[in-house]
């Protein structure tokens, strides 16, 4: 029984270990999460998603880094460009947005973006196919309020997404040219756990494992009895 409740113990610090140093220890003040854009319109239901990741880093409590990334899933490469080409619902009443580093996106705009709705922020990159580009970054910062964590900077507009992009698809099969064009969001709001989630699945295994031992202390002299 000491074997049992030592390997239980044993589990749980080795997981808690494991995740502090996968992720190391969290600041107070910079915090990242990410999620998949993965929800097509018509024109892009073809063709296999995810075809986009987004991360949100939050450097402070009124900053944050915005970063777009073309996937290839199923042997289509994914990229962005055209009006509209990146799209992201910022939680903020006022905010302003630093110079994109990756692609020629022009200034800031609200816009209606396909069948996703209204965001606050729409950056145009210049128009056809030769001027795509599969990733690209920027900061924006809170000018009315404060962001508690990496995920208050981005809110889901009316329609349920804090992000989308017009996508260029890519392939052997298609030539030199894009096989298609079309929009794509985020929609199902699964961002990535955060470190202090994680952390507390590995607390609770910790505190399962030394739960365990106490019972199997309590019940070695009764079977030593026997």
């Amino acid at each position: 029984m000491r074997t049992t409740s030592r390997q239980l113990v044993a589990v749980a610090v080795v997981a808690t270990a494991l995740l502090w140093t996968t992720l190391g220890v969290p600041s107070a003040s910079a915090d990242s999460i990410g999620f998949d854009i993965g929800f097509p319109n018509a024109a892009l239901a073809p063709f296999p998603s995810p075809y986009a990741h987004v991360d949100v880093n939050r450097t402070s409590t009124t900053t944050a880094i915005i970063t777009f990334t073309g996937l290839t899933t199923g042997g289509f490469t994914y990229s962005f460009g055209a009006a509209q080409a990146i799209d992201i619902n910022v939680n903020a009443t006022t905010f302003t947005v630093g110079v994109p580093i990756g692609g020629s996106l022009g200034a800031p705009s609200p816009g209606n973006v396909s069948s996703f709705g209204a965001f606050n922020v729409t950056l145009d990159n210049s128009d056809g196919f030769n001027d795509r580009f599969s990733t690209v970054n920027f900061g924006i910062t809170d000018t009315s309020g404060t962001w508690a964590s990496a995920s208050d900077v981005l809110l889901a507009n009316s329609d349920g997404f804090r992000a989308a992009a017009h996508i260029f698809v890519t392939a052997a099969s298609c030539g030199s040219e894009a096989c298609v064009t079309g929009f794509a969001g985020d929609g199902g709001l699964n961002a990535t756990p955060e470190p202090a989630t994680l952390l507390l699945v590995a607390s609770s295994l910790l505190g399962l494992g030394f739960t365990g031992r106490k019972k199997l202390f309590r019940t070695a002299p009764e079977s030593a009895t026997r």
